[in-house]
This record gives structure tokens, C-alpha cells and sequence, in this order.
């Protein structure tokens, strides 16, 4: 450990943080002509030379993840200021990759993983893989960019009066409108992408860039909003996490605004419309009149969803008794499924390669033990159907670990085949499949029965997956707002971006 500590305390922090950031662009470009899906996506590699036994000298290659590099950048910046002698260089990569996998192996809990059940073993790998899956495959971010803006801008089925309009709120914030925000936030992405200091940035990028809804002013008053400097890192509770929100660093030296990464900047522009709403309230010390009215907001956009694909026979909400119960049923031919949706976020501390276990388990308990409870109350009621029953917690935050997440849960998961975890971006292609592809959906149900039959239970995904339902997405054509505010942002450049 102290041999990564070493290296960037003698290193400018400016430059340690410049040449990582665009590392970072690097592998995101990399990673967006990739189309081998067997190939490790979000990795750089670099040439190493290594000595074994003390004389043989080898050259081999040391991998690098997108996510290590956040925590890089913030190691230095706790550790190291500009104004340190040493350089960071490109043939030193392999160098410092190399110094840094000691150091992260030393800061693991391996002790930990020791000493728990393999329950417990899970739930650490659940928080660890929540992250790497973020990196791992950028496409869920623009079906999140376009269910945050349909649910807080474009339906005009889902009541808002219960939250300050997301619009008034960006006016207030920025002094400009939300389109204005949107299609300006395109325009960082495409600079970042190939500049790591966007306000820095040679003045012939910006030709052809600039017009009256998207002005230099208006970029450099957003990256603003997504800077943090040295000491607010310094002094941050959630430590490296802080990155997540706000990706930029403004350095000390020659004050600079550096960009930490290009995935989380993506990720940030993709539920910032989420996080601005929320954070607007948190500010006043009203955080949760916003939770509970996004959570009225969720169940409306879930009804959204049934009326759009299914009968309106087949689903209903669940009356509310003096037992607690389910929110939602849907009823297909040979199955019901029974719905406790939860809009509720996990704490970030919980997303990371050293998770925060408690808050995982803090997560469990709020949104999946209780809500079993809930959902096995209902079971007793539509038992005399005489159907199959399946119980869904449906998570409004996007995950793809669900099979973790499952087997982390033992005593729910593995004692009751007939329970399943769902994102709603599961659910979503579980619906289209039903409308547009019947056999398929037919066998989605058919090995979801099946499924008591198997040692290993499979997730939900998996199985729409295997019968390839994945595919099957909400926000296409005209419920695809990511590429209306591209065809605006064309539009008012009177050129086709590239």
C-alpha cells in the first residue's frame, strides 16, 4: 500500500489527475467500437517489465478498470497537492496500474469475507459487481436519461403536483431552460471525449459548436455545477463517491477543471435530472416529501406501462385492507404476478470495489424483507385462483445483479422459488415481449415455472435473455427523448453532429 501512497505523494496531483482522465476517455472510446461480447469492456492494458526469481527480466501487461480510476485520482488528491515535483507520464502506466493493484488488494476486506457466511460473501460481491456492470455496458443510461425525463417532464398522465416543476427548477439553478440544459450537456460529452479540460479546450473545437441555445457561458456554468475542488473532496463523507455527482476537479495550480471520468460523467448526465429534483429538496431539508411523491409517480408510470401493454382485465391495483399487502397484480392465463414496487435509491457507499456493507443490508431490510411481507400477505388472497403465484420486488433503480442481489438473500430466494427481484427496466421488456412476441413470452413464463425445478434459481433477467427478450425496449421511436434533443441540438447547429 504505501508504495502507491509513495508514488503520488510525489507527484502533482494537476497532472496525476490529467493523465488518468484521459485514460479514462480512452477506454470509453475503446469501449464504444467494441462489439466483442466476450471481450473485458471498460479495461486499458499496459506494457509492464517485471524481474522473477531476481534476474529474469519479462515483459507482460497490467490491467487497468474504469472504475479503479476514480479511486486513483482521489488517493491523490487526499495525499499529494500540484505543486509536488514528480511527473506522471505515459511510460510510467504500467508502472503506477501496477502499484495501485497492491494497493487496492491491501485495502480489501479479505478478513472480512473470512468471517461471514456465503450469504454475507454475496452481499459484498453484490456491492462490488453493482459497480463494475455500471461500467461494464453504458447502454442502460440512456433508457434511465429517458425514463427520469418521462417521468418528470413528458407524461401527461403522471401527476407532479406534489414537486416543484423540474424546469423552474433548472431556471433556478442554471438561469436557463431544460432543453438548454440538455442538449449543452451533449456538448460537454462530445468535448470531453476527446479533451480531458473541456474549458480548455482548442478554440476550433468549439466552431460549429456554439449557437444561441448552447454558448460557452452556458458550458462553463454546468461543468461549475459538476466540479468539486481539493478540499471539498478532502472533506467529503462519501469520499471517492462524490465523483458520481460531480466528475469534474478543479486543481489548484493553474485552476483547472479536470475531467475524473468519462463514464461518470455519462452516468451523471443520465439521472441528473433525477438527482436535481432530489437534491433541490434535500437542500431544503425536505428529502423525503420528494421520496414519497416519486414514489406516487412510480406507481402511476407502472399503471402507464400495463395500459399500454396489456388488457385492462388482466391488471389492477391492490386495494388497500388493514393488512399490509402488494401494490400491484397482473393476471396472464396460467400465472399471477404480484408487484411491491420500490422507488427508493441504495446509498452510494454501498456501490463500490470496498462496499459499505451495512448500508446494502440497510437496503435489504427497507425495500425487499419488509416489503416480503407485504408481498406474501396478498399470496394468501389470490391463492384462490388457483394460479401459479409469483412475487416481484420491483426496484426503480437500475441494476443488473439481480442474481447476486438473490443469492445474497437466502432466506427469502432460495426458501421461496416462486420470488423474484425486477428492475423496471425489466419489467418493461417483460411487457413488450407480451405485446409484440407471444411465444417468447410464453416461454419466459414457462421456465419461470420451471424455475422451483432448479438447485440453482435463475433471475428474471437471465431468463428474458436466454429467450431473447432483452431486446424488447420501452424507449424506442417516439418515447426515445435522448435522440429528440440530439435532433434539436442538429437542428439548431444546422449540421449533423458526429
Amino acid at each position: 500500500m504505501k508504495d502507491f501512497v509513495s508514488f503520488v505523494k510525489n507527484t502533482s496531483t494537476e497532472e496525476f489527475i490529467k493523465f488518468w482522465g484521459e485514460m479514462s476517455i480512452k477506454i470509453y472510446q475503446k469501449q464504444l467500437k467494441n462489439t466483442d461480447k466476450n471481450e473485458l469492456k471498460a479495461t486499458i492494458n499496459f506494457p509492464l517489465k517485471i524481474h522473477q526469481y531476481g534476474f529474469i527480466q519479462r515483459n507482460v501487461e497490467v490491467m487497468l478498470s474504469a472504475w479503479d480510476i476514480p479511486d486513483m485520482i482521489y488517493t491523490s488528491i487526499c495525499e499529494s497537492n500540484d505543486y509536488r515535483k514528480g511527473h506522471m507520464t505515459e511510460d510510467m502506466a504500467g508502472y503506477v496500474t501496477n502499484l495501485y493493484r497492491g494497493f487496492e488488494n491491501d485495502k480489501s476486506k479479505i478478513h472480512y469475507l473470512n468471517e461471514v457466511s456465503l450469504a454475507g460473501v454475496f452481499t459484498y460481491l453484490m456491492g462490488m459487481t453493482y459497480e463494475q456492470f455500471e461500467f461494464q455496458n453504458l447502454a442502460w443510461t440512456l433508457q434511465n436519461f429517458n425514463r427520469n425525463y418521462y417521468i418528470l417532464v413528458a407524461s401527461d398522465k403522471i401527476c407532479r403536483k406534489e414537486i416543484i416543476d423540474i424546469n423552474a427548477i433548472v431556471r433556478e439553478q442554471f438561469g436557463f431552460g431544460l432543453d438548454e440544459l440538455l442538449m449543452t450537456e451533449l456538448i460537454i460529452l462530445w468535448l470531453c471525449g476527446q479533451h480531458s479540460d473541456p474549458l480548455t479546450a482548442p478554440e476550433n473545437m468549439y466552431q460549429g459548436k456554439v449557437s444561441q441555445s448552447v454558448t460557452r457561458e452556458k458550458i462553463e456554468r454546468i461543468i461549475d455545477y459538476y466540479s468539486v475542488d481539493y478540499d471539498q473532496v478532502r472533506n467529503c463523507e462519501i469520499k471517492k463517491q462524490i465523483f458520481y455527482s460531480k466528475p469534474f476537479v478543479k486543481t489548484q495550480k493553474h485552476k483547472q477543471t479536470l475531467l475524473v471520468s468519462m463514464h461518470l460523467l455519462q452516468m451523471s448526465f443520465a439521472d441528473g435530472l433525477y438527482w436535481l429534483e432530489r437534491d433541490y429538496y434535500l437542500d431544503k431539508h425536505k428529502g423525503q416529501k420528494f421520496l414519497n411523491a416519486f414514489g406516487n409517480m412510480f406507481e402511476e408510470y407502472f399503471q402507464e406501462l400495463a395500459q399500454l401493454y396489456l388488457h385492462r382485465d388482466m391488471w389492477d391495483k391492490i386495494p388497500e385492507g388493514k393488512e399490509k399487502s402488494a401494490d400491484f397484480y397482473i393476471e396472464f392465463e396460467d400465472v399471477i404476478f404480484l408487484f411491491e414496487l420500490k422507488s427508493g435509491t441504495m446509498g452510494i457507499g454501498a456501490k463500490q470495489q470496498v462496499p459499505e456493507v451495512d448500508l446494502i443490508e440497510k437496503f435489504y431490510s427497507r425495500n425487499i424483507r419488509e416489503a416480503y411481507e407485504q408481498l406474501k400477505a396478498s399470496e394468501k388472497v389470490y391463492q384462490q385462483k388457483g394460479k401459479r403465484i409469483i412475487k416481484v420486488f420491483l426496484l426503480y433503480e437500475f441494476t443488473n445483479n439481480t442474481q447476486i442481489m438473490m443469492s445474497s438473500l437466502p432466506e427469502i430466494f432460495e426458501k421461496d422459488k416462486d420470488a423474484y427481484i425486477l428492475t423496471i427496466s425489466d419489467l418493461e421488456m417483460f411487457l413488450a415481449t407480451y405485446k409484440y412476441e407471444r411465444q417468447k413470452f410464453q416461454s419466459v413464463i414457462n421456465d419461470l415455472i420451471e424455475n422451483v425445478l432448479d438447485e440453482n434459481k435463475k433471475c428474471f433477467l437471465y431468463i428474458l435473455n436466454k429467450h431473447g427478450a432483452i431486446g424488447n425496449l420501452h424507449f424506442i421511436k417516439e418515447r426515445d427523448y435522448f435522440s429528440k434533443i440530439l435532433q434539436k441540438l442538429e437542428m439548431d447547429f444546422e449540421v449533423t453532429c458526429d
